[in-house]
This record gives structure tokens, sequence and C-alpha cells, in this order.
């Protein structure tokens, strides 16, 4: 009886304090709005002195350069075509997943565009499904590629309330058509990353009737599935088997097996990965295990073995752009500049982040046989980069505009280095979420009163500091600012709320 007094008190309090819903988000300040204008810039769709692209590489990144100018109803009509074409079996794999990972690959660059469109196009199903996998990616970002042991309060946080955004996006996604296979495989993924494993599957069975042979669904699962996330080999097993009822692809089973049980980049003995990747090579080639041995190469430092299995890797795929990168590091350290910089420059201009940031660094300080301060080039890989809202290109623009005049590649703009630099910030590049912080926390930025910018700066500072920044992690020390956001005060409801359920359970289980 005291139980049942308890329980009744206590939902007449929740009722009480809990009618207008849940809290708003109170960690991510990542979409606050700022008075700054939009970024603005001359869009650049190629590289100069690049062999043309691969058409599906091209198409790829045309729809990229299509979402960050504003052009969603061409960029939304190519999509529904792409997706209706696979969930209707049309086609073994989706272009549009492929055009959304790309998009992925910019973090949170995009959320301003994501607004627009959403608001032109309110019963898009691919405006959710790619603004939610947007979402998702920065809720990974926010907890980092780390054991959740590393992780702070704040970050899980910030994590959760990202999934939130993604989740209701792809919660609407799956009204408005009647095979949403990607949204929900999304939204099994979210999930999952929040610990709701038993939701995370209800959403791959629904997935798994519309499109047994969806990849997605066991990547999502397999994942999940490691024993870092609580799993086991035999239940990675049972997944690929059923992976292979579901009849999935040939490829993606090997990719499948190679990842989630064999791993040979988990393997410790001294030449197991190599004899792993050669041995299922000589089996079975693909894309990912002709990158699997050439990773285990580089990383070895193993630039003669490397070389032939790039070069293999682009002539059997030349639309892999990590092919032309790895082949330009790879000729870099063996001497041969003129073929690293073809290298870098292909693999930039096929959107490839980590050749852009080298060549623009090369351009700057010189290298890869540049003298440096070669500013014509400078802008050029900016603008490109920019255009395809990438976090190196952003913060470029973002730098660029904030140091601009006589002789730079561009004029001073501090109203667009604010802009530029915001985007760089969600994009997750640290420099500009370190430059950006500072400016703000300091009261430079133009139009935000000085509470609005400590809070929003101390913000973008912890960002930075997360990635490794030197100087942001110095500046919050400086300030006796706590390198993580403090967690609200336990709500005193829900805290006793959990104490009843406790007690039902403990009273109808015995456990």
């Amino acid at each position: 009886m005291k139980l049942i007094l308890t329980i009744l008190s206590v939902l007449t309090l929740a009722s009480c304090t809990g009618a207008q819903g849940p809290a708003p988000a109170t960690f991510d300040l990542a979409a606050e709005p700022l008075p700054f204008p939009r970024p603005a810039i001359e869009r650049l769709d190629a590289l100069s002195g690049v062999p043309p692209l691969p058409e599906g590489t091209r198409a790829v990144l045309d729809l990229r350069r299509a979402f960050f100018a504003g052009d969603y109803a061409r960029l939304d009509a190519a999509l529904t075509e792409a997706h209706d074409r696979y969930v209707n079996g049309h086609s073994r794999e989706s272009m549009a997943a492929e055009v959304v990972w790309s998009l992925r690959d910019t973090v949170l660059a995009g959320i301003d565009a994501c607004d627009d469109w959403l608001r032109t196009m309110p019963d898009s199903y691919v405006a959710h499904w790619v603004c939610g996998e947007m979402w998702n990616n920065g809720a990974v970002a926010a907890r980092g590629h780390k054991y959740a042991s590393e992780v702070s309060p704040g970050q899980f946080a910030l994590m959760r309330e990202r999934l939130q955004r993604s989740n209701a996006l792809l919660e609407r996604a799956l009204a408005l058509t009647p095979k949403p296979v990607e949204a929900l495989t999304q939204l099994a993924d979210n999930s999952y990353l929040d610990g709701e494993r038993a939701r995370a599957e209800a959403y791959l069975e629904r997935a798994e009737a519309i499109r047994p042979q969806h990849a997605g669904i066991y990547y999502v699962r397999m994942n999940f599935s490691l024993p870092e996330w609580g799993g086991s080999q035999k239940q990675e097993l049972a997944w690929l088997e059923r992976a292979r009822k579901a009849g999935v692809s040939e490829d993606v089973l090997l990719f499948l097996e190679d990842e989630y049980v064999a791993r040979p980049a988990k393997m410790s003995t001294p030449g197991a990965p190599r004899a792993y990747w050669e041995a299922a090579i000589r089996k079975h080639p693909t894309r990912t295990r002709l990158k699997g041995l050439l990773q285990d190469f580089v990383g070895l430092q193993n630039w003669h073995d490397a070389l032939p299995v790039a070069e293999r890797l682009i002539k059997e795929y030349p639309e892999e752009k990590a092919g032309y990168f790895q082949r330009a590091v790879i000729n870099e350290n063996l001497g041969r500049i003129p073929q690293a910089r073809d290298d870098y420059r292909m693999a930039a201009a096929m959107g490839h982040d980590y050749a852009l940031q080298a060549l623009l660094l090369a351009h700057i300080r010189g290298g890869l046989g540049l003298p440096g301060r070669s500013f014509e080039g400078v802008a050029e890989l900016c603008r490109f980069g920019a255009t395809l809202g990438s976090p190196v290109g952003t913060n470029c623009m973002g730098a660029s505009f904030g140091e601009g005049g006589p002789g730079m590649p561009f004029p001073k703009d501090i109203p667009q280095s604010f802009a530029w630099h915001l985007m760089g910030a969600r994009a997750g590049h640290y420099n500009s979420q370190y430059d950006l912080g500072w400016l703000l926390f300091t009261g430079r930025g133009p139009g935000v009163n000085a509470a609005a910018g400590k809070r929003i700066g101390t913000f973008w500072l912890r960002r930075a500091a997360e990635q490794g920044h030197m100087f942001a992690k110095r500046k919050l020390e400086e300030h006796r600012i706590s390198p993580s956001e403090a967690l609200p005060v336990e709500d005193p409801v829900a805290a006793v709320l959990e104490s009843v359920v406790a007690g039902l359970r403990e009273l109808f289980t015995g456990r």
C-alpha cells in the first residue's frame, strides 16, 4: 500500500512539473544563431591541371556542391530517383548513399543549408534522411573515437542532443516514403549509439522487411556486436550468416568478414595483418582488401612494397580517392616529388581533405616542388574546398578573409571571416573552432554581446581542446574554465521515478 501511495504521489508531481515536454538542449551551441552573414564565395567546380575525374566521382561531387550552393530542387530530384531505384530493386547500390557519405565528411558544416532545404521542401524524404545523417555524424564527432571511459559527461550529453536532432528528422522521414530503408537503418545506428539495443533491432527488422539485401543493416548489427560494444564473435558470425542468407553481395560479405570477424588491424603478431590481406586478395581481391594491405604497408612506412599496391588500387578502382592520396604519400617519401604533387592534386580534386591540406601547406610554406607563398594556388584550393563545404576549405576561407589584404589571396573581410570560421568549426576543423572560440570569448565577434561571446566562445574552445588543440587547452586553463561542460543537477522527480521503478522490479521479479 505504501508503495502504491508513493507511486501516485510521484506521478502527480511529475504531471505538475513535466507537462511542458522535454527540456530544451543545454549543451549544443553548434547551431546557435549568430549575427554573421552567410559564407559567400565564387563557386569553383574543378582544379586546374587535373585530368577528367571518373564519372561517378563527378556526379557525387556535383550534388555535394549543389547542396552547399542551395540548388535543392536538382539535388532532391537526383537523390529521390536514386533512392526509388534502389528500394525497388533496380540497382544494387544507391548513388544517393554515396552522396550522403560524402556530405557526412563535412560533419555539421551544412546545418544552415539543411534548414533551408527542409523549409523549402518540407515533405522531402531525402532531405530528412540526409540531414538526419549529418546530425548523426555530429553526434559521433562529439563523442570522438574513444573508449567510453575517456569521454566526458559533457561530450556524452552533447552526443545525445545531436542524436535527438537526428532522430527527429529520421522519424519524420519514415512518414514520407513507403520504403524508408535508409532512415530506419540510421535510426538503428542512433539507438545503438545511445544504448537502446532493443529499439535498434526493431528498426533493423523493419528495414530488413523492406530490402533484406541492404548492406547498412549488417554494418550496424556487426559494428555494435564487436567486443568493445559488449558483443562476441559468436554474434558476429550469426549476423554474417544472416546477411549471406539475405542475398547480400559477395563483396559486402567479404568486407563484413574482414572488418568484424577476422579484424586484421587488431592482430598483434608482427606480419600477421600483411599475411592475412595477401591471402585474402589472392582468394578474392576487393577494393577494401587492397586498401587494407595498402594501409598496413603505409603504417609500417614500407614504401617500396606499398607503391605497387597503390597503383593496382588506382588501376582497378579509379574512383577511389584514397588510392591517389596514399600513392602521393608514398611517392613523397620515395623522393618522387612531381608524381606526389600530381597525386595530391588528383586526390584533392576528388574531395580528399588531407590531400587538400597537404597542397595548401606546400603553397604557403613551400614543399612538393613549390616555392611557398604562392597565393594564387592558395586561393584556388581554398575556393575549391569551400565550394564542397570541406573542413579544410572552410577553415582556409576563414583564415584568408581574416588576414586578407594586399598581396594576400583574398581581401580582408571580418564578417566573412567569422562566417567561414563558424562553418569550419561546425565542420570539425579544430583551428576554426579555436579561432572562432577565442575571438568570441574575447569580445571580437561583430554584433555579438559580451555574455553570448563568452558562452559560445567557451563552447568552441572546448571542442578544439577535445581534439588536442594546445592553445585552446591553454586558454581554458588560464581562465580556469573546466575542459568540459558541467552536467545539470539531477531532476529530483526523475530520480524518485527511477527509485520507484527499481522497487517495482524488485517486488515483482525478486531482482
